[in-house]
Parts: structure tokens; sequence; C-alpha cells
């Protein structure tokens, strides 16, 4: 992350670390199991960039995956450790920097992180640095055209955008399309999904809060 978006993200996160217990955060995200594949990579190398508090890196390492994860806010590596144990490796490093040699993964995950970078091309070309040729990605950020988007502004107004984390300390955000991505992960080619609509389940794949892409290292990179 740029110095001003990756500051502002570890005070945020080390005032307010975001915590949550395994049930209540896929009782909440019934759909992301499926859409992270946590199931989908034994014996594969997997890095998650952002791994928070441990709950995402987790799955992927009790169903066999060789899981690494990295964050910049010390409170989510403290917390992070505590919820994984030994079960997978766990790192502080800026996305931007990621401290491992070229193609030494097969998977690299991230949700509702790369939004929060100023520079996103950066860690878009730390993915493809770090995957094996043919290895592939599966990124999650905020949809700008999405029910909660119309919701937060309608009801908070011009400071809304301080209402879509868990406290109302300032953090970067960028809000996404599916274009936006496309050109963000260029030239990789992306399979582009909508998730998490609230009551409204059925309406995600339209207006969805998360945007979910994957693809594969292109080749060249």
């Amino acid at each position: 992350m740029g110095s001003s978006a990756a500051d502002l993200a570890i005070r945020h996160w080390d005032k307010t670390p975001l915590y949550i217990s395994e049930e209540e955060r896929y009782g909440i995200y019934p759909w992301l199991p499926e859409a992270a594949e946590f199931r989908d990579h034994r014996g594969e190398r997997v890095l998650e960039i952002g791994c928070g508090t441990g709950c995402d890196l987790l799955q992927f390492a009790k169903h066999g995956a060789l899981a690494t994860g990295v964050d910049i806010t010390p409170a989510h590596l403290e917390l992070a450790r505590r919820r994984v144990g030994d079960l997978a490796e766990i790192m502080e490093a800026d996305a931007r920097r990621l401290p491992f040699p070229d193609a030494s993964f097969d998977y690299v995950y991230s949700h509702g992180v790369i939004m929060c970078s100023d520079e996103p091309r950066r860690i878009a070309e730390e993915i493809f640095r770090v995957l094996r040729p043919g290895g592939r990605f599966n990124v999650h950020v905020y949809a700008l055209f999405s029910y909660f988007t119309a919701y937060t502004v309608l009801r908070r107004g011009r400071n809304w955008k301080l209402w879509l984390e868990n406290s109302r300390d300032p953090v970067h955000i960028d809000l996404n399309t599916g274009r936006s991505l496309r050109r963000l992960f260029a030239p990789a080619k992306l399979s582009l999904s909508k998730h998490h609509c609230g009551p409204w389940q059925r309406l995600a794949p339209l207006v969805g809060w998360f945007l979910v892409a994957k693809g594969q290292r292109p080749q060249g990179c």
C-alpha cells in the first residue's frame, strides 16, 4: 500500500481489530466458503493477502492447503497467530513488496483488502509475480454498484464512506466495477461475480456488495 493508505489501515484496525468467530463470519457470508474455494486447494501453496485475524486462512489450512497469510496490522497479526496456531504461516508484510521469490504460490486469495490500498496496481503486479505459471488468484472487493452503496449514501450522506467498516476511524476505500478490475488486473482475463445482498440474496448477482474477480497469472508476467 502507499504510505498514507497503509498508515490509515494500521491505525484503523489496530484500534478496532475485526475479530469474529468462524460461525459468525460464515453465518453473515454463507456464500464465502464456496467463492473463496477453501476446500479446493489441498496440497497447494496458498497465499492470503490481508489475512486479518486469520479466519479464512484457517479454512484453507484445515482443508489441507500449505497456507501463508500476510498482513500489515500488528493487532490482526497477533490475533491471527492465536487463532491459527501452527496450521499456517503468518507474516507481517506490505502487499506492494511481498517477501517471497517469484513463482512461490499456486493460489493467491484476498478478501476485502486491495480496495484499501492507494496503489492497487502494484499489488496486482506482486500477485502475478509470486504466482507460478498457470497459478490462479481470487480477489474480493466492494462493488460500486450495489444495494449497500446506495443504502449507505442515502442514510449517511456526505460522509458515507466512514460507515463502510467496523469503526468510524477513516480508512482508504475504493469501490470497484467490473471494468475497473479488468483494468487493474490486465492483461489477465477475469471471471467476475457478485455476492452478498442482505435479505435479498436473489438480487446479489446484480447489486451484491462484494465483487469477486478470479483469474490466472498472465503469460509473460
